[in-house]
């Protein structure tokens, strides 16, 4: 289990890949259906991305962990039939106040590497 104990900053903790095409954009526009048909990943979508690839690289997290923030920076966004990888580190891991918390970063390229966006999640961990 990934324990904060376990957790080192700086330390990448995987990668995950992802397509954009019509299945994925399918799954989204049952839920938001006003984004059909969209040439472009809607930008919402991005946290879908990030947390999909957060739940596959971390899957042995301790339960009971409270997801505190989440930015993101965009650089371009992806467009239909592109596939990508997210990579996850531990950005940083911090005890305050009898508090663990941990920052996440996460980068999501392109299959030729160039980055399409980036982000920092801050979480409460549970143990």
């Amino acid at each position: 289990m990934k324990t904060f104990d376990v957790l080192q900053a700086g330390s990448l903790l995987g990668e995950h890949r992802f397509v954009f095409d019509e299945a994925a954009l399918g799954e989204w526009t049952t839920l938001f259906p006003e984004d059909a048909g969209c040439p472009v990943m809607p930008p919402a979508m991005l946290a879908m991305v990030v947390m999909r690839a957060f739940i596959s690289i971390m899957r042995d997290r301790p339960p009971g962990n409270v997801h505190a923030g989440q930015q993101f920076e965009l650089l371009r966004l992806p467009v239909l039939n592109e596939r990508l990888v997210t990579r996850l580190r531990c950005q940083s891991k911090d005890l305050r106040n009898g508090r663990r918390w941990v920052t996440f970063n996460s980068e999501t390229s392109d299959d030729g590497g160039e980055l399409r966006f980036s982000g920092v999640m801050t979480t409460l961990w549970a143990a």
